[in-house]
């Protein structure tokens, strides 16, 4: 169960007479299985908004509650704990640029404590979802940066968190990777997973549940996508027949 209450957040940042406000009295339920895309122009908050929603950073006013538990006022030993319930994808991948591919996503199965003997069945699912399995070997610096981005999104998988948190997981992506990523995150949504996402990407709205538009670190509109045609809660049908126009792509 994941269940996410922002309540009465604004974060500033800088001295009170150069202090910038880039979150203003956010209010937000999330419950699991929810997909929601936070849209907005850059400087909005979206990713300001992500890292307080994962514990990576405190409000300067309200709280944020995490299954009923205000994670602001836990100690820094049971923050790191809630974390490792959570899939990072940052917007800069993170990836460790020494390793493999695959020894990027068994890293983080090990700070997550998950059994040895689960490692290659789980890396190898992801692997395979994301079809990046025949570059599981390949360092960070050989792979292209879309590529890059499918492993990062891989490794956040592979742990099989409750609670995805995403920084723009389709802006190195083509649209018909973009599009299959986005369908995979909807079918992990399906299954009880919540996503919480910001991204520019227009195809989400037709794959997220929920809309959160942000402007100026205010929640403008927070509601189901208005669709037509697929709808959000049928896949549409346009990454499928895109596959068969478009050639394959590096990414």
């Amino acid at each position: 169960m994941t269940r996410i209450e922002v309540v009465g957040v604004t974060r500033t940042f800088g001295s009170d007479d150069r202090s910038v406000t880039a979150l203003a009295d956010v209010n937000l339920h999330i419950t699991d299985g929810q997909m929601v895309a936070l849209m907005g122009p850059s400087g909005s908050g979206k990713t300001t908004l992500l890292n307080m929603i994962s514990a990576l950073d405190r409000p300067n006013s309200g709280e944020i509650l995490m299954d009923g538990v205000a994670i602001a006022a836990i100690s820094d030993e049971a923050r790191a704990t809630l974390r490792q319930r959570i899939g990072f994808i940052f917007q800069r991948f993170a990836l460790i640029p020494t390793a493999s591919a695959y020894e990027n996503i068994e890293f983080a199965l090990r700070i997550a404590q998950i059994p040895r003997d689960e490692w290659q069945a789980r890396i190898t699912r992801t692997l395979t979802q994301l079809d990046m399995l025949d570059h599981a070997h390949h360092r960070p610096g050989e792979l292209s940066g879309g590529q890059q981005q499918r492993i990062a999104i891989a490794r956040a998988l592979a742990t099989d968190p409750p609670l995805i948190i995403a920084d723009e997981p389709t802006a190195n992506l083509d649209s018909h990777r973009g599009a299959t990523v986005l369908e995979l995150f909807r079918t992990l949504c399906q299954h009880g997973k919540t996503i919480v996402m910001s991204t520019h990407d227009a195809a989400a709205e037709r794959y997220a549940t929920h809309i959160c538009r942000m402007q100026a670190g205010r929640v403008t509109n927070f509601a189901p996508p208005v669709t037509t045609g697929a709808g959000p809660t049928s896949p549409p049908q346009s990454a499928k027949a895109s596959k068969k126009r478009k050639a394959p792509h590096s990414d």
